[in-house]
């Protein structure tokens, strides 16, 4: 029998209102053929609770792979008219309320306690079941009480949340003990890849959104990351429906498996509720203050809630490379000040994406994918497999100047004999030209002639160049482009100079 059967029927008792059309079989395997199945930590818990509610364990498993990946999280707002989740089980509101009055459990029980939050899920699934008087040893007749968990307005979201569930039972290595072979034959068809502005993403068109504004406040400067507080198919399902007055330009799912967009990058999505506030965002274009957010970013919510304690690599990835993809068609730089977080501009009440948002590594892989490697002066905004800096601790670190990079920049007055320099290294995998860019704050106490030396792996100067660091603050400006060796290449910038001006060390870029 094969482990793709007990999903089919699952699926097809969800999708009975919908039209099916013949698929390949290796569509099938791909559509719905799970990842190598392994044990929740939560198994016990699952089967004593599905002994007690007459609830089959693999359901229950299944559940809160979907709505968490069995994870206990903590939930936060995330989307107004939508109350958090929490527990392995993503139990919420009034629903949560039940559940636990149902399991003889308290709300803050429910809440926090893995073994009574699952209790109170499984309550619910027999309350469920018995109104709608399945027959509950045909897993096909739960595709109505998991339609009804799921709590999604929208059918074809039903649907997909149910296929969800049917890829996480056969995970579980159970599944195909639950139900006999479905009928050969045919399948609903995968949605189509091709959005209008990110190819590899499914377009699903969201009516909440208006136009961007004509002036400068509506071009698009900056993308936010957010959280969805909810699995995949719930995100994108309620971005979706009218009811909820919110969206987002994209959402990622928890294995960077498959992105949704929702609204084209043209258009305004609602996806933040906050005035911009320069002092959030390193006193960057302050210009701006008092614009809704909306106006001018693209907002990408992420499957998976602020509270979990790391995010998928895979899931990273994704993102990466569509953040890549929407830096690079706008032209926004990749940096600090334009790629943020919902909680970083809107601290009063939202927190996403959450504390173990890695930020240093995220930004990174967005810059890896634009093929470019940036290099700070702090340690801390560098992954240091690649980008190193060495300042002398007779460089004051300061923030006084807005549009640095990272936290900040390094400067030195200019001397005549001054022999300490501050030195940037990347490294470089394969030999071939890389260009080499360099920024720093302006001020009319910079140096008009900075000079920067790029040195190579094996030691060669093969330039040194000069600048006028008294303009062109918080932009890239190319020193040129030159054929480097493999291994830990570098960018000198020196303080050696007539005395009476500065010069700042702020960051250095690489770009295939």
């Amino acid at each position: 029998m094969s482990k793709a059967a007990p999903a089919l029927l699952v699926l097809f008792a969800a999708c009975r209102h919908a039209p099916v059309e013949p698929c390949p079989a290796s569509q099938l395997v791909a559509d719905v053929a799970p990842p190598a199945s392994r044990p929740s930590p939560f198994d016990s818990a699952f089967r004593a609770a599905g002994a007690e509610f007459h609830v089959p364990p693999a359901l229950l498993a299944g559940l809160g792979w979907v709505e968490t990946r069995w994870q206990m999280v903590e939930g936060a707002e995330e989307f107004p008219g939508r109350a958090p989740a929490f527990g392995v089980m993503a139990l919420r509101g009034a629903t949560l309320e039940r559940g636990a009055a149902l399991a003889g459990v308290s709300v803050e029980a429910a809440r926090h306690e893995p073994v009574a939050n699952i209790r109170a899920a499984a309550a619910l699934l027999d309350l469920y079941a018995r109104e709608a008087g399945i027959d509950r040893t045909r897993i096909e007749a739960w595709s109505t009480v998991v339609s009804r968990y799921s709590d999604i307005g929208l059918h074809e979201g039903r649907a997909a949340y149910a296929r969800e569930v049917d890829r996480a039972l056969a995970r579980t290595g159970a599944g195909p003990s639950l139900a006999p072979p479905a009928a050969p034959g045919a399948c609903p068809p995968p949605p189509a890849t091709g959005a209008p502005d990110y190819a590899p993403a499914v377009w699903r068109p969201s009516p909440n959104f208006d136009q961007r504004a004509a002036d400068s406040t509506g071009a698009i400067h900056l993308v936010i990351i957010h959280t969805c507080e909810s699995n995949y198919t719930s995100c994108w399902s309620w971005l979706e429906n009218p009811v909820s007055q919110a969206s987002a330009h994209y959402v990622v799912n928890e294995d960077g498996s498959a992105i949704s967009q929702l609204v084209l990058e043209q258009n305004r999505a609602w996806h933040i509720a906050a005035l911009y506030d320069c002092t959030l965002n390193r006193r960057h274009d302050c210009w701006l203050n008092g614009v809704q957010s909306n106006h001018f970013t693209v907002g990408i919510e992420h499957a998976g809630f602020a509270s979990q304690d790391s995010f998928p690599r895979a899931q990273l990835d994704a993102s990466a490379a569509l953040v890549c993809d929407v830096t690079r068609d706008h032209g926004i730089p990749r940096d600090w000040q334009h790629i943020v977080g919902h909680g970083q501009l809107q601290p009063a009440n939202r927190t996403d994406p959450g504390p173990h948002w890695p930020w240093v590594a995220y930004l990174h892989r967005v810059q890896a994918r634009c093929g470019e490697l940036v290099v700070d002066d702090s340690a801390e905004f560098n992954d240091l497999g690649v980008a190193t800096a060495a300042v002398p601790a007779a460089w004051p670190a300061s923030d006084t100047t807005p549009d640095f990079y990272g936290g900040g920049y390094r400067w030195a007055p200019t001397q005549p004999d001054a022999a300490d320099s501050a030195v940037f290294s990347f490294l470089v995998a394969t030999a071939g030209p890389r260009t080499v860019d360099a920024r720093w704050t302006s001020g009319s106490n910079r140096s008009p002639l900075a000079a920067y030396a790029v040195v190579t792996a094996a030691g060669n100067t093969v330039a040194t160049l000069t600048v006028d660091q008294r303009t062109g603050g918080g932009s890239w400006h190319t020193l040129g482009t030159w054929t480097l060796p493999p291994g830990w290449n570098r960018v000198v910038l020196l303080r050696r100079g007539a005395s009476g001006s500065v010069v700042v060390a702020d960051a250095v870029r690489v770009r295939e």
